[in-house]
């Protein structure tokens, strides 16, 4: 049987657009909740024996409330985590587990102590789950004063898996798992790949934030670990007046481009480009994969095509679970309009956390913080994503970054418009303290 609980809080509006939730008590289910639908396996689990396992409640704190920031990708993984675990019999190695969540906030503070009542009021054994950089690096915190483990899967902030001088309490702690991803990890191959396919000049554009100055910073060097250099630069502000901003660009000599940015900024950018003809102008659009995320992707439609850009999974991967789960996912799940919801990153992140935590618990002998993290330390797991693992030093997800390029037919449907193809794949160890890689022999380059 899957147990769920939802923390909720009540809302508050202050001066800025965000709504801040401030914990006040819980209820069986969040309004308008996503739940799986009653023929999936786990509704029929029975109960387990007074001699079995105990149950082992996960606390997961992502925004999934209308609206919280960012809620479509907290509302995404709630429901990659409630449906693994109706695919599973509601378990995880054996074990009978019951989900308890919190809303994310927009403030890492306050997500801390919504972390710290998901573990002291509602007894969560370990926790999942931050969107935002800012929470993620609260918890971090958290987690490693009180032995906490916590795994982000969704946050994608740099410094939560480095040895960084001068962080308080720590950055890389014994206690904090990523398994989603870091900006560099997205976007230093792509730099790299971009150069050695003649690339050598290349203009970036990035969000005026730290997934913007991460990003291209990371690109950077990859581009010029392969004699490529960045010809000029743009840091935009989120809301920007997005025709305006690619006008500059075609107003500039460099027709490689590289951008950074995500969700609403992504949309009104790629909109931008290509209401300003820009492929027809001979100018090529590169980026990290939220560039041309789901999300985006529903919103533009054919206006995506011909963008490249890096990402550790796509739709098209030829492997097992990855077909199971893109099946699976919008069969499922509808959205508002009662259409199918497509798998995204998200999504595969969480799916692929449980994965991971399935078979960790099943050689850990138990799961407390001491045994389940060497056990996750040694897990070599296989999710929609492919193979990964996390590396034992950071305990940063190891996995394939692939290069893909958005490409779109006219005799498709607009829901089915848009495909990845991938045309490169780039293995390579995640980051260490010192950022060192390692690709794999024999691999396509």
């Amino acid at each position: 049987m899957i147990h769920l609980h939802v923390t909720r809080g009540r809302r508050w509006r202050p001066l800025v657009a965000a709504a801040v939730l401030l914990f006040t008590g819980c209820t069986a289910a969040p309004a308008g909740a996503p739940t799986p639908t009653r023929s999936l396996a786990a509704s029929a689990t029975p109960a387990p024996s007074p001699s079995a396992v105990p149950l082992l409640t996960v606390g997961i704190v992502v925004p999934f409330t209308e609206s919280a920031i960012n809620s479509e990708v907290g509302v995404a993984q709630q429901r990659a985590a409630q449906l693994y675990l109706a695919q599973h019999d509601g378990k995880l190695g054996g074990r009978e587990v019951k989900l308890v969540y919190s809303d994310e906030s927009v403030n890492g503070a306050l997500d801390a102590t919504k972390a710290q009542q998901l573990v002291e009021d509602e007894h969560a054994g370990l926790l999942l789950g931050l969107v935002n950089d800012e929470g993620a690096y609260a918890v971090r915190g958290y987690a490693d004063q009180h032995k906490v483990l916590f795994i982000d899967t969704s946050a994608s902030g740099n410094t939560l898996t480095r040895a960084t001088p001068g962080c308080t309490p720590a950055c890389i702690s014994k206690y904090v798992f990523r398994s989603s991803f870091t900006n560099w990890q997205l976007s230093e191959p792509l730099g790299e790949w971009v150069a050695k396919t003649g690339n050598a000049s290349v203009f970036a554009v990035c969000a005026d934030d730290a997934f913007g100055s991460e990003s291209e910073s990371a690109f950077e060097a990859g581009l010029a670990a392969k004699g490529g250099k960045i010809a000029g630069h743009d840091a935009v502000a989120s809301g920007a007046d997005w025709p305006k901003v690619v006008a500059s660009l075609k107003a500039q000599p460099v027709k490689t481009v590289y951008a950074a940015f995500e969700r609403a900024d992504a949309i009104g950018f790629v909109t931008a480009w290509a209401d300003a003809k820009m492929n027809d102008a001979g100018y090529r659009l590169f980026g990290p994969g939220p560039l041309a995320g789901v999300d985006v992707l529903a919103a533009v439609k054919d206006k995506a095509d011909g963008i490249t850009t890096s990402l550790f999974w796509a739709s098209t991967l030829e492997n097992a679970p990855n077909h199971a789960l893109v099946e699976l996912y919008p069969k499922t799940y509808k959205d508002e309009d009662g259409k199918p919801e497509p798998a995204d990153a998200a999504v595969v992140e969480m799916w692929d956390t449980m994965s991971a935590l399935d078979e960790a618990l099943k050689t850990a002998g138990g799961s407390s913080a001491d045994v389940l993290i060497p056990a996750l330390e040694h897990v070599h797991a296989t999710g929609a994503r492919g193979s990964f693992s996390f590396d034992p030093t950071t305990h940063n997800v190891i996995d394939d970054v692939y290069v893909r390029q958005v490409r779109t037919s006219a005799t498709t449907t607009a829901k089915s418009l848009i495909q990845f193809f991938i045309f490169v794949f780039l293995p390579f160890l995640a980051e260490t303290a010192t950022v060192i890689r390692h690709r794999i022999a024999g691999c396509a380059s």
